[in-house]
């Protein structure tokens, strides 16, 4: 970060948040950042960068966003985690099972993702039954299963329900959407978006997991809060820092941790960092796509970047302690 940017952050940014967030964003710029956008509070308090309008591939955080769609749909009465699916080769595993990425299928990420792909059908077609002792495995087919049992359920479109349940779901966004040959939109990744097009629905996340009418549901909330026993740091598309405050928890990189699979005992005592809030929730894309959302601190920070990006890396600064010199800034 030059010392221009540098002065003008701090005289805009650092004297309305409550973490050291000029380190934080010293290492982000560091590591090939496109935007930094930080909502604490219910106000922006720093935002940064041409990609907080313009709308850079998120990869996985689309998954995120499919979930909170199913978590609004349920509040609602309407699609349940404990629906089974209902037809192919998935036929009776539940949605929850698909949204935790431990149906048992196998990834089939390269299929569904090569270059110039038709028919998704094709894929459809060529996918074996789940082995459930595969246990948790990240992947593209859980997600694009997903994807065909909500327009079943549903009886509308994708971009229909995703306009419906997710907010920021708008015209020119849903445009941008990756889609097969014959226009069929995909779930696991696809969305193109700014930071400031995934702020609602990280706000969405603040409001989920918060208390009263309109919520989220218990299970829902109650599984965020501990992981699944296949991956104690995964549940219903959000990575977890609820192991944070363990004396045995170890930082794990998760975007070099998902291929091979390990097993289950790797997640164990894992967390994205030992100095963030244990109840960080991560939407985490490829190459360094993050928003953490941290309900105790009312806080959101969006993140869009390349490069060799590390969550342990920049939440140990975020977190941080005030330096001597940020606190005389903030007077």
């Amino acid at each position: 970060m030059n010392a221009r940017l540098a002065a003008a952050f701090f005289a805009v940014s650092v004297a309305t948040a409550s973490a050291d967030v000029g380190t934080a964003a010293a290492y982000s710029a560091a590591k090939g950042e496109r935007a930094l956008l930080v909502w604490e509070k219910g106000r922006a308090v720093f935002e940064r960068g041409p990609a907080l309008s313009e709308a850079p591939r998120i990869f996985s955080i689309t998954k995120s966003l499919f979930s909170i769609g199913i978590f609004r749909d349920a509040v609602k009465g309407g699609i349940s985690l404990a629906r089974p699916v209902s037809q192919g080769p998935a036929r009776g595993v539940t949605l929850g099972d698909l949204m935790n990425q431990t149906s048992g299928l196998d990834p089939m990420s390269g299929q569904f993702y090569s270059t110039g792909l038709e028919d998704k059908a094709r894929v459809f077609s060529a996918m074996q039954p789940p082995r459930r002792s595969r246990g948790f495995v990240y992947g593209a087919s859980h997600w694009e299963v997903l994807g065909e049992e909500i327009v079943l359920a549903s009886g509308t479109p994708l971009e229909s329900w995703l306009r419906r349940f997710v907010p920021g779901m708008r015209s020119d966004v849903l445009a941008r959407w990756r889609r097969d040959g014959k226009g069929r939109m995909f779930v696991s990744t696809g969305a193109r978006m700014s930071a400031r097009e995934l702020l609602p629905a990280a706000r969405e996340v603040l409001a989920g997991m918060g208390r009263g009418f309109g919520r989220w549901p218990a299970a829902v909330k109650n599984l965020l809060a501990t992981g699944t026993p296949e991956n104690g740091m995964y549940a219903l598309g959000f990575w977890l820092n609820r192991n944070a405050l363990s004396a045995d928890a170890r930082e794990i990189d998760v975007e070099n941790s998902l291929d091979p699979p390990p097993a289950a005992k790797f997640w164990r005592q894992g967390c994205l960092s030992r100095a963030a809030p244990a109840d960080l929730l991560a939407m985490i894309g490829t190459g360094g796509q993050r928003v953490y959302v941290v309900p105790s601190r009312d806080l959101i920070v969006v993140r869009l970047g390349a490069g060799n990006f590390s969550d342990a890396e920049f939440l140990a600064r975020y977190f941080a302690p005030p330096s001597k010199a940020s606190a005389k800034e903030r007077g």
